[in-house]
């Protein structure tokens, strides 16, 4: 079969068709289409949806073996009928091994079920099919930037000018991993930036004097342990004992930051685990002090979002191995 693809050029979408039509759009083209379309992925996976995705996905693996084989998903599958199941199961098999890993089906999930939601929202006469009228009414993909007959043609494999959910999915469950890493390399990429931007809020809190807001990225259960001290104890005591230096540094009294670098990195959805050192900042008087500190945390996701879970203080550090990690 000869192959469509779509080249950005400049501000404008080049089109190179062959015969039949068959849309194939590289890696970086693809990616701008769907985004324009509304398309946010694993970006937009709730804690919600995850959790339920993965109840569903436990349901599926009679075996426990964190794996949906053929027989367990296409022979003996309860959803649709089997070629439906047979076509759901190949796509969502990125890596072709003839299984389907739990971070496989929840990526699958989150991109197809979010695709139906883009589809059905422009389908106005709720017919289960979109028009070419009511594409073009609700998509707006910029101006000179993709032609949008050219996009619905792409969406539209067999030429009839309406999309219907199956031939959507097609090509968009096509364009969202054409170029991209594994289900797993998303899904984990997409925990540490939303821990990234956990650990920097915990730094503004501390920099701005804080206290309720650094508080709140702990947990209420949780435990401090100190290396130093060979102690542990609920984070809640840890804190009446720092609130004191919040307010100083609220107050102006005191300069206080805290920085956060890591050599390790694991975790799923709801929890992870995170080890690295962490550099602790004071002024007070004209006088500056630095402690850098190896440290773990265990974190737990929760609606809210993350929090810390147990804090192990574990040794001093020295500058260079804070300077020895990556950023």
């Amino acid at each position: 079969m000869l192959a469509c693809c779509f080249a950005v050029t400049g501000h404008h979408l080049a089109v190179a068709q062959s015969p039949n039509h068959v849309a194939d759009p590289s890696g970086p083209s693809s990616g701008l289409i769907l985004k324009r379309l509304g398309a946010r992925m694993e970006a937009g996976l709730s804690l919600e949806q995850h959790l339920a995705y993965l109840r569903h996905f436990d349901r599926i693996d009679v075996d426990h073996d964190g794996h949906h084989s053929t027989a367990e998903y296409i022979e003996k599958g309860a959803y649709l009928t089997p070629q439906a199941r047979r076509g759901i199961f190949q796509a969502a098999d990125e890596n072709g091994d003839a299984k389907v890993s739990r971070a496989e089906y929840v990526l699958n999930r989150a991109i197809t079920d979010e695709a139906k939601g883009i589809l059905l929202s422009m389908d106005e006469d709720r017919d289960m099919a979109v028009t070419w009228s009511e594409f073009q009414a609700h998509t707006d993909l910029g101006p000179s930037e993709f032609s949008t007959t050219e996009v619905f043609d792409q969406l539209d494999t067999n030429g009839d000018r309406s999309l219907i959910i199956p031939e959507f999915l097609r090509v968009w469950g096509r364009w969202a991993r054409q170029g991209q890493a594994p289900a797993n390399v998303r899904l984990d990429l997409k925990r540490e930036q939303e821990l990234d931007r956990f650990w920097q809020e915990v730094s503004i809190t501390v920099q701005e004097g804080d206290f309720e807001g650094y508080a709140a990225t702990c947990h209420g259960e949780g435990v401090l342990v100190s290396g130093s001290s060979s102690t542990s104890y609920p984070l809640a005591h840890a804190l009446v004992r720092w609130e004191k230096g919040f307010e100083d540094t609220q107050s102006g009294a005191m300069q206080a930051s805290v920085d956060f670098k890591f050599s390790h990195r694991m975790g799923d959805a709801t929890t992870a685990h995170e080890r690295g050192i962490f550099r602790y900042e004071t002024k007070k008087n004209q006088e500056t002090t630095v402690d850098w500190i190896h440290f773990e945390a265990l974190l737990v996701k929760k609606a809210s979002g993350w929090k810390v879970l147990m804090e192990y203080q574990k040794s001093a550090a020295g500058e260079h191995e804070w300077q020895a990690l990556q950023p």
